[in-house]
């Protein structure tokens, strides 16, 4: 009796690899697409969060946060997602996570009129994926959100 070796042949192999390189390419874009989904959703809640503590920060304390450290001070999110967020005194950048000189979005804190305090939110200059997914999700704020003034009703 001749002793025979059990083993795969090179058409069976070949039919795995084509079919591991079809399921490879429709499943690494998604795969991509996933991962930036994850990081627009953090710039947006970022976003929101950092909205929340400027105004939260305004009213409690009836002023204005005019430099960039009492920006800081005043919001848990600039400071743990410093890498994300780039701030200039009364200028807030959320900027992409993959390339830190492309501004995604901006907030702005205009007190010129100190009656109508209001914070700006407006698209930057960024064109990746990831700041396209975060403009599209979290449109310009035009209108303004007044945080105080005039406008609040007691």
């Amino acid at each position: 009796m001749k002793n025979q070796k059990k083993a795969f042949t090179m058409i069976e192999l070949i039919f795995v690899i084509v079919i591991i390189g079809i399921v490879a390419s429709v499943a690494i874009p998604k795969l991509s697409a996933t991962r930036d989904d994850a990081k627009v959703s953090i710039l947006a809640k970022a976003i929101q969060s950092v909205k929340s503590e400027v105004a939260s920060s305004i009213l409690a304390n009836n002023k204005v946060p005019t430099t960039t450290q009492q920006m800081i001070d005043i919001s848990n999110t600039l400071r743990d997602l410093s890498s994300f967020v780039i701030v200039n005194n009364k200028t807030i950048n959320i900027v992409d996570t993959d390339n830190s000189s492309v501004v995604c979005k901006t907030i702005t804190i205009d007190d010129g009129n100190i009656s109508n305090i209001k914070l700006l939110l407006q698209d930057g200059n960024g064109t990746t994926a990831i700041c396209k997914g975060l403009q599209k999700l979290i449109p310009d704020n035009n209108t303004a959100f007044t945080i105080a003034g005039n406008l609040i009703n007691y």
